[in-house]
């Protein structure tokens, strides 16, 4: 009988010490903060969608185009910010064309988003876009910098996705 208690004892501290392990390891890649492998790898390929290319023929690519995940928000994302040398209207009639094109649905469209002062600048982007893409939604920001204060001459665009449905414009 007292044999029986200790192996019931050992059997129980092995399965609880597994348990324990394995929500530690959850923990660590991704289960509670940061990005998940699924993310993670989901970067690159947002960085290669065709969208990122599209242009107004006026306007120039500025910088490298940037991908990774947001350990923050757990979001992977991919952007390209180009030079403005054509009328702001001009790029959200371009984008509202080659995104539709390209299998893009406008979402929401704002002509001039900016925070309230003393605000966090919560939504930015002045025409938001989503698709599927990789299994999960893509969501296609167009923005401007100005809109915040910061570079009048640039505008921006950015992907954003998430399999977990975290991701927003």
């Amino acid at each position: 009988m007292r044999l029986k208690a200790v192996a019931t004892v050992i059997l129980v501290g092995a399965g609880g010490t597994a348990v324990i392990a394995a929500t530690g390891v959850w923990a660590l890649t991704g289960g509670l903060y940061g990005c998940t492998r699924a993310d993670e790898e989901l970067a690159p390929t947002l960085a290669s969608l065709p969208i990122l290319d599209a242009h107004p023929s006026q306007t120039q690519p500025q910088n490298e185009r940037y991908s990774g995940c947001d350990e923050d928000d757990g979001f992977a994302y991919a952007g390209q910010y180009y030079r403005l040398t054509t009328p702001r209207a001009d790029v959200l009639a371009f984008y509202r064309e080659a995104a539709t094109e390209d299998g893009w649905r406008l979402e929401t469209a704002n002509p001039s988003p900016s925070p309230a002062p003393g605000s966090l600048a919560a939504d930015i982007s002045t025409l938001c876009f989503e698709k599927p893409v990789a299994g999960t939604t893509a969501h296609l920001a167009v923005w401007f910098p100005g809109d915040l204060g910061d570079s009048p001459d640039n505008y921006g665009l950015d992907v954003t996705a998430s399999h977990d449905g975290t991701a927003w414009c």
